[in-house]
């Protein structure tokens, strides 16, 4: 057997296909979706995401506007900033590319921004909705894998789903997002013992653990569905969790590094902004 590869930027294309009439209805009411970004650094790989997901909203039709801060710029100027696009009625979504320099409350900064604009799906609010199963804006990440296993065709009700990695931006969310659609959901992390016993009984893996080729063949169930998430920069060439070469051919689905769950993650994040455009339209 070898695995079906999931084609993230095929699916992506898919949902802005569908994203483009909903734009063109909130417009019919004079309603443009904008997003403001905050960039605070010079971080290269920042740089990288923000121009793809301006290039995204703009593709779209969208608003988008950046802030370009210095790694040096007080944090209560950050907050104060926020504060004003909080205020904006033209603004429906907002996000701090991550990550922040250090000497920034990483938290207070996300939890500041309106959880109604949060389209990263990180405020406390959001994520206490989504641990209730009540409706929330889901992190992007989460969102996509969700929906690329929803559009192949992938049961996920009752299935043991074993996940790597805890952060609030994937791991957790993605948890919680599982366990809503009542899956048996394993947690695991830098501290679990005897990891290989565990994914060896996932029926579903998803893999965020930023350990590049992690997971081996010998690690995966045979027919599993896997997701790999982890983007490890080695040698100028982009590695995820997943040894690729050694589990495809175990595998019924699995994803690549490249034009996987990436693609998919700035479409929902855009989704997540027309939901937010949408939602502000009605109120």
């Amino acid at each position: 057997m070898s695995a079906v590869v999931i084609d993230g930027k095929a699916i992506a294309a898919e949902v802005y296909e569908e994203l483009t009439g909903r734009i063109v209805k909130l417009k019919q009411k004079g309603v443009v979706p904008r997003v403001a970004i905050i960039e605070i650094g010079e971080d290269e790989m920042s740089k990288r995401y923000v121009s793809l997901k301006e290039n995204a909203a703009i593709r779209l039709g969208m608003e988008c506007v950046t802030y370009h801060l210095v790694s040096s710029t007080p944090e209560k100027r950050v907050l104060d900033l926020i504060a004003r696009l909080n205020a904006d009625p033209s603004v429906h979504g907002m996000l701090v590319q991550m990550p922040l320099p250090e000497h920034m409350d990483t938290k207070a900064v996300l939890d500041s921004i309106d959880p109604e604009k949060d389209i990263d799906g990180i405020h406390f609010c959001n994520q206490g909705k989504l641990l209730n199963g009540e409706p929330a804006i889901i992190a992007c990440t989460p969102r996509a894998i969700i929906h690329m296993l929803d559009r192949i065709g992938v049961d996920i009700e009752s299935r043991h789903t074993v996940v790597i990695g805890k952060s609030i931006l994937v791991g957790r969310p993605i948890a919680m997002c599982f366990l809503n659609r009542s899956a048996t959901v394993s947690v695991c992390h830098t501290k679990t013992q005897n990891l290989a016993d565990l994914t060896r009984n996932a029926d579903i893996l998803i893999v965020a653990a930023g350990s590049a080729k992690l997971i081996k063949a010998d690690m995966v169930k045979e027919g599993a569905v896997v997701i790999d998430v982890g983007q490890t920069n080695i040698d100028g060439k982009l590695c995820g969790d997943v040894d690729f070469d050694e589990v495809a051919p175990k595998a019924s689905y699995i994803t690549k590094v490249t034009g996987g769950v990436g693609p998919m993650t700035v479409a929902m994040l855009m989704t997540n902004l027309v939901d937010c455009a949408e939602n502000a339209a009605g109120r």
